[in-house]
């Protein structure tokens, strides 16, 4: 008889990677190549129904990139949920062999679809993105400097540093653009989002390599990957305020930008401000409003390859 398939949960750290499942048990080996394969070794002698691990900084892509080039489906997850999943089945104490069999625990219950690879392109593209995002604070916090100092040499010098600051940032924006113009899937992305009233170059790359689910979820399941769903808050007669948390704090960030100026240059998210603000309506509650509205026309602009049209 064919072994029930089984969730295998790993504890990622700097060095090492803690896993269990309930038929090998616990056990530990080293983030490395060769403890991969070690572990991908003793995973072919059992049927997996797939490999969960929490989002660790990026010491998880190693493990995750090799299951996936081997066929096994390996899911990263919120910390955070699986923390309060743990906490809420009366799981107070933390160590990496309790945190792995957590996971199969909380695998076993959400059954978490296969994270997806990223391709070379979205994953270059993810590194540029940061760093740009680095130098844009940076932009911002020397700028808000810059008025309280008095010396004329200092004020001189960090005029400068924000100039070679803001050629740098020029710069990676031309990598960006070069980088997805140069991956097809991308450019494909790209010429779609951006064909829409409000999304501009960042906007696009943000999108295309934080959500690359984009376009292939049906409107309430991309909304609520994006953090742009909101949870009830009700009990009794009780009705309490509806809000958004969660997400994707990168993707609303983007959204944000783009729906900020679509209410003012995109007719359609135009017209749906407006009837929002006729409802008096507060502006935090039709600017999220806005946001989705732009994620759901994105979504399905993309799922059906079509470009922007106004009717």
């Amino acid at each position: 008889m064919t072994a029930a398939p089984q969730w295998i949960g790993i504890d990622v750290s700097k060095k090492m990677l803690d896993v269990y499942s309930q038929n090998l048990g616990a056990f530990r080996v080293a983030n490395s190549a060769q403890g991969l394969d070690t572990l991908i070794a003793k995973l072919a002698k059992i049927t997996v129904a797939g490999v969960v691990m929490e989002a660790t900084g990026g010491y998880e892509q190693a493990a995750h990139q090799a299951l996936m080039f081997h066929g096994i489906n390996a899911s990263i997850v919120n910390p955070a949920r699986v923390r309060a999943f743990a906490t809420g089945t009366g799981q107070l104490a933390k160590t990496d062999k309790i945190d792995a069999q957590i996971l199969v625990h909380y695998a076993a219950f959400k059954k978490p679809a296969p994270t997806p690879l990223a391709s070379t392109a979205r994953a270059k593209l993810k590194e540029i993105l940061a760093y740009r995002a680095q130098i844009v604070a940076e932009i911002t916090a020397r700028t808000a400097q810059l008025r309280h100092f008095e010396s004329q040499d200092i004020v001189e010098r960090a005029t400068a540093a924000i100039t070679s600051l803001k050629a740098d940032r020029k710069s990676l924006d031309a990598e960006i653009e070069a980088l997805i113009k140069a991956d097809a899937d991308c450019e494909t992305a790209y010429r779609i989002v951006t064909s829409v009233p409000g999304a501009g170059l960042i906007v696009a790359a943000t999108l295309i390599c934080e959500l690359p689910e984009l376009g292939s979820l049906n409107r309430r399941q991309i909304a609520s990957l994006a953090g742009l769903a909101p949870f009830p808050r009700e009990s009794g007669q009780r009705k309490g305020y509806r809000a958004i948390r969660g997400g994707r704090a990168e993707v609303r960030t983007a959204l944000f930008n783009a729906a900020r100026v679509g209410i003012r240059f995109n007719p359609k998210l135009k017209v749906f401000a407006e009837r929002l603000v006729a409802k008096s309506k507060p502006y935090k509650v039709i600017i999220v409003a806005a946001m989705r509205k732009l994620l759901t026309i994105l979504n399905a602009m993309l799922k059906a390859n079509e470009m922007w049209r106004l009717t």
